[in-house]
Order: structure tokens, then sequence, then C-alpha cells
């Protein structure tokens, strides 16, 4: 098992997609607050607000706490479905199942592995941010700084459980294109308009009230600034312990081609 996730980090390594989208995360991070500088130039040349200014210095626990700004979830949730699918696109995976005692192994371990990724986005991201900032403004580390790892460590695991909803439909279902269309959706958080619309279908038969299904989704905790600390972790903990076994049992069925 260890030898095929040392093959698989390798795999990732010289794979053409993670390269690109791992570059364009860099670039779009040290982006945000040179755009943020020039969108605040704009506005004061076009208003006559003087309290519109550009804030003289940034947090680095809110740096920290915001690893995926932009659309870098979208890029490492595109990313992570290039490297599920590229065996299976290529023939490979046949050779490499038939050596395991199991062939949910090689599920598995694409899945231990694009952990490794996404946690070169999240450094990317922040180192990306940084850079940005640190030209324009000055880094405070006054603020809670254990707060924003702590942040950091739970978007982790939720971009890890948007990651096994992934697996299941590109690795078990084998479609990649429409495992390409759920991560664009969520990376950038639009099936919140699902869950509005099964919110309203809930609240019309149970009577609900304010329950929302979205505050328990991982794609809109992942987007939060600040998402609660229990609910990030038990959302992440319960959507792999159902999508990754469930994709291991459902490959481990069917016929490798």
């Amino acid at each position: 098992m260890s030898d095929l996730i040392r093959m698989d980090l390798y795999r990732m390594r010289k794979g053409k997609s993670f390269l690109v989208t791992l570059i364009l995360a860099a670039v779009t991070a040290v982006l945000v607050t040179p755009v943020s500088w020039g969108l605040t130039m704009l506005g004061q040349a076009f208003s006559a607000d003087s309290a519109l200014k550009f804030p003289e210095s940034s947090q680095l626990a809110d740096i920290l706490a915001g690893p995926l700004p932009f659309l870098n979830a979208m890029l490492a949730m595109l990313a992570a479905c290039s490297f599920f699918y590229a065996d299976l696109e290529s023939g490979y995976i046949k050779n490499i199942a038939g050596q395991m005692p199991k062939k949910g192994f090689s599920v598995l371990s694409r899945y231990i592995a694009v952990a490794a990724q996404n946690l070169a986005f999240l450094a990317v991201g922040v180192a990306g941010v940084l850079l940005g900032t640190i030209l324009l403004q000055r880094i405070d580390t006054s603020a809670d700084i254990l707060h924003g790892i702590q942040v950091f460590v739970l978007k982790f695991l939720l971009l890890q459980a948007c990651c096994a909803i992934l697996l299941l439909v590109v690795t078990s279902f084998r479609n990649k294109s429409l495992g390409s269309v759920l991560a664009v959706l969520l990376g950038t958080g639009l099936l919140s308009l699902v869950y509005m619309g099964i919110d309203a279908g809930l609240n019309q038969i149970f009577k609900l009230g304010s329950f929302s299904i979205g505050n328990y989704m991982p794609d809109q905790l992942l987007g939060a600034a600040n998402p609660d600390v229990l609910r990030a972790v038990l959302v992440s903990a319960v959507t792999i312990a159902i999508f990754l076994p469930l994709s291991i049992r459902v490959f481990d069925r069917r016929d490798v081609k």
C-alpha cells in the first residue's frame, strides 16, 4: 500500500493538470491584495467618500484562515478530478488493480495522495497572499494566529470531504465530465442555489423554520470565513465516512477496463 501511495504521489507531481492548476492558484493568490488595492484606488477616484481608504496592514491570522482565495477551491477540486481519472483514462489502472489484494486499494491510495495535493494548494494560497500583501501592506501579527491555523486545518478537512464526493463520481462511476462540473459547483459555492430550493421544499412540508441544509454541507462551510469548529469537523468526518468507503465498495464490484 505504501508503494502504491508513493507511486501516486510521483504521478501527481509529474501530472500537467496539477502543475497548471497549482500555478494558476499561485497567481490568483498573489493578485488578491493588488486587486483589492486597485479597486480601492478606483473607488477613491470616482467617489467623494473620504472614508474609503486602503488598510495599512493586514492580519496574518486572516491570511492563514483564507488559504483558498478567489477560485482556488475550484482549481484544487478540478486538479483532484484529473488525478482521480488519470489511470482510468490511460487504461493503466488495470495493471495496478491486478497487483492489489483488493482493487479498492487503488482508490484509497489516490484519496490519500490527493491530501498532499490539497495541502499544496492551501500552502500556495497562503504564500501567494502573503507575497502580494507585503508589497502593499504591513503584516500584523497581533491577532490570534492560532485561530488562523485552526481555520486553515478546518478548510483542509472540508476540502478533503469535497474530494471524497468527487472520488465517488469520478473513480467509481467513471464520469470525469460530471465530476468536473460538480467540482466547479462545489468550488464556487453555486450549490447554495440547490440547497435553497431543498430548504424551501422541506419548510413547506415540515415547517423547519430557520433550518438550512447549506449550513451542514462541506462546500458551504469551506467557503465560510470562519466556520464553526465542531460543525466543520463533524461534517467532514461524516462526509468522508460515507463517500470514501462507498467509493471503494463500488469500485471493487465493477470490472476494471
